[in-house]
């Protein structure tokens, strides 16, 4: 609930200084290439679903919980008006430790992920008069998940595979571009995004048990730009 009084608060912060700078010069104008790089941290929101298979039994009051991560990050925008860019993000890929919470299974500390999570968005940007550029976008995210491993506590209990299916899902974001002279600028953001994956456990025996796992982090980015 915080987190969302936030962002509400943000948000409302955003649209409140571009309506009283509605006439202000644009900080940025059509054909500007703007890179930005820094640190994005993943933190997610996750739910856990639908259970089927050989342990849906065994995980009944069961959740799965995703670790957060730290890892470089990368944006590159181009200014398709003065106000209004498409923006792709990339970064270095994240890794998450996958640990069961509650129930019978709780404690067990399940495996590890890596995923990369290409945004492709449409932004708009606010004019104050000032070298601050707040913005606001929505857009598309599609998550690859590789490189999954079981640990050896599940291991030891019979787990001998692990894999989340790749999702495609809406996202959003807010954000504030600060101009340092002609060209460089610093950058804060905080985009939310909708991932929404099945989770699948082999055991020994061929047992296999299927999770519907929506992980949907909030990603908070600091990074330096430059325009170009």
């Amino acid at each position: 609930m915080k987190r969302n009084t936030w962002i509400g608060a943000g948000t409302g912060l955003v649209l409140a200084l571009g309506a009283s700078a509605a006439n202000a010069a644009p900080v940025w104008h059509a054909g500007d290439v703007i890179v930005r790089g820094g640190a994005s941290a993943v933190v997610p929101d996750e739910q856990t679903h639908r259970k089927s298979g050989t342990l849906a039994s065994a995980l009944a009051g069961t959740h799965v919980s995703v670790g957060n991560d730290v890892k470089p990050s990368v944006t590159l925008a181009y200014m398709i008006t003065d106000h209004i860019d498409v923006e792709l993000l990339a970064a270095w890929p994240f890794k998450h430790d996958v640990k069961l919470q509650g129930g019978a299974l709780g404690g067990t500390d399940l495996g590890s992920i890596k995923h990369l999570p290409p945004t492709l968005s449409f932004d708009y940007h606010f004019e104050t008069g000032t070298p601050l550029s707040p913005y606001v976008g929505v857009g598309v995210n599609y998550t690859l998940f590789f490189d999954e491993h079981v640990h050896r506590q599940a291991a030891a209990a019979g787990v001998t595979g692990l894999d989340l299916s790749n999702s495609f899902g809406p996202a959003a974001q807010v954000g504030l571009d600060y101009r340092i002279g002609d060209h460089w600028l610093v950058n804060a953001n905080v985009r939310y995004i909708s991932i929404d994956s099945n989770a699948h456990v082999n055991t020994a025996g061929g047992g296999h048990t299927k999770v519907n796992l929506d992980i949907n982090p909030w990603v908070y980015t600091a990074a330096v730009g430059y325009r170009f």
